[in-house]
């Protein structure tokens, strides 16, 4: 076997494995690819994708399956293969090297480095040849080669430049953050809000999970307009084609202004963040839309992407034929009559925009263009009978398209991914729809048992444990687990919780505060070490790490230094990132705002008056809050916390379940009552914010 396919062979990454066919002879993601490259003086060109992309797949029928492209590379490169799901370690560094080299980002992307690692060369999408104004792959690698051979000073300072450019990025002196950078950014994001269809900026447009989180929780306490633009937003993405309006859940993001066209892909990162940010919508506006958009998202999620053992599967791709763009989810006129009774077709013919594609002479794709109630008038159907018939259209074009060839999932299981889905489905047991809670806690048991193995956290499961996890696998856990102790009372979770926290100090803390992406030792062949705290647009790790330990510090199970040092080091760079580091500025609000922690406190959890106390606490929306249930078991876990200490006398004086709210250093009077309860998580201490 040859020693790249060996190398490729090392992963099973379906993106990866596809690539065993192709004539381009690739190399997988390891340091003899890149001692071939020294050893021979030959650049490296990498490819960076995913199996859910659809450009990537176009990229690979087209341009690395040119020979003239595959006989250049074969003979004069190390050319490389890299799954972003699998090691979004490897992209983020790339991406960064992208950005600083043409100003642009994304998948798939081509990377060039020289012999020597050194960057080089940066694109996304390349044709074989010169075509709508992309220069093509061939253009491409004869100037590298001409380059390197002939032009080899001025290559040197181009490589130079990247590199200063790329330490700039991580030094910066720590300072005291401010209430006014955050209201910066805030003004800055509404400043792109499209007042017309909802979203940020103009197109393609992405959706943007901590801008929805950063403007509803500053919102809640007191800018109801905030609330109504994340709102307005979240509706107009839900009425889009983005969302899948037969099989529920997102697509990765809409080509267009106003949500029409969507690229097809679906992930579960994305649709876990979007099902947290329509849950806690929800919990503040009681919007019947944000609720039934939460519950298409939950059903995709539980129908399509569940691991039966714990977990959920990563992606599923854009298209079964990448000829044939979003072909298992548009549909053509006259299919459409076929399937449906002329009344439903009437129905559906307007009120999900069918018409809007009769003179295009494309497949429709579905998305809610006008009211059912109007779509019903314009229809001739009855108003009382709108929902029947509407709902049997919806059935018979389920059925229909279940007959389809499906879109490949993959079944990889990855930690961070599915950690932030088991978050989200907590979120939505307590706001929206009570039952899901089974499927979060099963995750966190999953990962447990079968991704931490002898005090290391794992990237993910696919036929086995993967690689060692990276910052946000181990970030993203800490909270799921730290949250499964607050619905289930459980105190493994805790214990596990304090051996995550301890792993991401010791394993991924910089010395000068924040944490890099991978374990300290593992040193990458391109020689970068990044501390991520840019949005993808998903959350970023140093952003959940430090919420992560914002917690695990609430609940007294660390000391704060950690976590004062990252918020204060990485704070120059969130600034000048600004609102593309919306998740640490999520954190830096709960480092300024000191959310309320709710404390329960009873001899046993099968008390009926604990039990009500705890759903009230756990069902109640107030961003950032965290709920503490201690029963005569576990309360020795806080006993080196004087004011729990008190909580617990207090308590056993009484001899009945007491519920407290503590923020800012201040904690309520005892509560007994549930309806007392709710009132007070709500109101405790919000004056204190809003007149800050």
């Amino acid at each position: 076997m040859n020693e790249e396919v060996r190398c490729l062979r090392g992963s099973a990454s379906p993106y990866i494995t596809d690539a065993l066919s192709s004539p381009v002879k690739w190399w997988g993601w390891c340091s003899e690819a890149f001692e071939k490259a020294r050893h021979e003086g030959k650049p490296i060109l990498i490819d960076v994708g995913a199996g859910w992309c659809h450009w990537c797949h176009v990229m690979d029928e087209e341009t690395y399956s040119d020979p003239e492209v595959a006989e250049l590379l074969n003979n004069y490169f190390i050319p490389i293969k890299v799954d972003r799901d699998e090691k979004p370690d490897v992209d983020r560094r790339l991406q960064e090297i992208a950005m600083l080299i043409s100003g642009q980002g994304g998948w798939p992307l081509t990377v060039i480095l020289t012999p020597n690692g050194d960057p080089l060369y940066a694109a996304t999408y390349l044709p074989p040849r010169d075509k709508a104004g992309l220069p093509g792959m061939v253009k491409v690698l004869n100037a590298t080669l001409n380059a390197l051979r002939f032009k080899s000073s001025e290559v040197a300072e181009a490589v130079r430049q990247v590199r200063e450019a790329l330490s700039q990025e991580e030094s910066a002196t720590p300072s005291e953050p401010s209430w006014d950078s955050l209201e910066s950014v805030i003004n800055d994001i509404v400043s792109l809000h499209d007042d017309e269809y909802g979203g940020f900026g103009t197109m393609p447009k992405f959706p943007q999970p901590t801008f929805h989180t950063l403007l509803l929780h500053m919102g809640y306490h007191g800018d109801e307009h905030l609330v109504k633009l994340v709102t307005y937003t979240l509706r107009r993405m839900y009425y889009g084609g983005v969302y899948d309006q037969l099989g529920g859940g997102f697509h990765r993001y809409s080509v267009d202004r106003e949500w029409l066209i969507p690229h097809f892909e679906k992930l579960l990162i994305d649709n876990a963040e979007l099902l947290a940010n329509y849950a806690e919508a929800y919990a503040v506006t009681g919007d019947v839309d944000l609720r039934n958009a939460a519950m298409g998202i939950t059903s995709y999620l539980t129908s399509e992407l569940w691991n039966p053992e714990g977990g959920f599967y990563a992606s599923q791709d854009a298209d079964v034929d990448p000829s044939d763009e979003g072909g298992y989810y548009r549909w053509s006129i006259d299919e459409l009559r076929s399937l449906l009774s002329n009344e439903e077709f009437e129905l559906i013919y307007r009120y999900l925009g069918v018409y809007r594609f009769k003179d295009s002479g494309e497949k429709a794709v579905l998305h809610v263009a006008m009211s059912l109630t109007e779509a019903a008038r314009l229809a001739g159907i009855e108003p009382n009978r709108a929902e029947e018939v509407l709902r049997s259209a919806i059935s018979k074009l389920r059925q229909a398209r279940s007959k389809r060839p499906k879109p490949r999932i993959d079944r990889t299981v990855y930690t961070n991914w599915s950690s932030a889905a088991a978050l989200a489905l907590m979120e939505y047991h307590d706001y929206v729809n009570p039952g899901t809670l089974s499927y979060a806690v099963k995750t966190v048991d999953y990962i447990m048992s079968k991704l931490y193995i002898n005090g290391e956290l794992r990237r993910g499961f696919r036929s086995g444990p993967l690689y060692m996890g990276s910052l946000d696998d181990y970030a993203y856990t800490l909270i799921a687990s730290i949250q499964a102790f607050s619905h289930t009372g459980e105190v493994k979770y805790l214990s596990f919780a304090r051996e995550l926290a301890e792993g991401l100090i010791n394993n991924f803390e910089a010395k000068d505060g924040g944490f890099y992406d991978t374990k300290l030792s593992n040193d990458s062949p391109i020689g970068m070490r990044v501390k991520p705290i840019f949005d993808t647009p998903n959350w970023s790790p140093n952003a959940l790490a430090i919420m992560g330990l914002q917690d695990m510090a609430r609940l007294g199970l660390i000391k704060g230094d950690s976590l004062d040092k990252a918020v204060k080091s990485l704070y120059p760079l969130a600034t000048r990132y600004g609102r593309s580091a919306a998740s640490y500025f999520i954190t830096l609000w709960r480092y300024l705002a000191e959310p309320p922690k709710v404390i329960i406190i009873g001899d046993s959890r099968d008390d009926e008056a604990f039990l009500s106390l705890w759903k009230i606490a756990l069902s109640t929306f107030r961003p950032g809050k965290l709920v503490i249930p201690l029963t005569r078991d576990y309360v020795n876990e806080f006993t080196g916390d004087q004011t729990i200490s008190y909580m617990v006398r207090e308590q056993r004086r009484l001899s009945r379940p007491l519920a407290f709210v503590c923020a800012y250093t201040a904690c309520s009077m005892p509560i007994e009552k549930p309806e007392s309860l709710r009132q007070v998580i709500e109101t405790f201490m919000v004056n204190r914010y809003m007149n800050r």
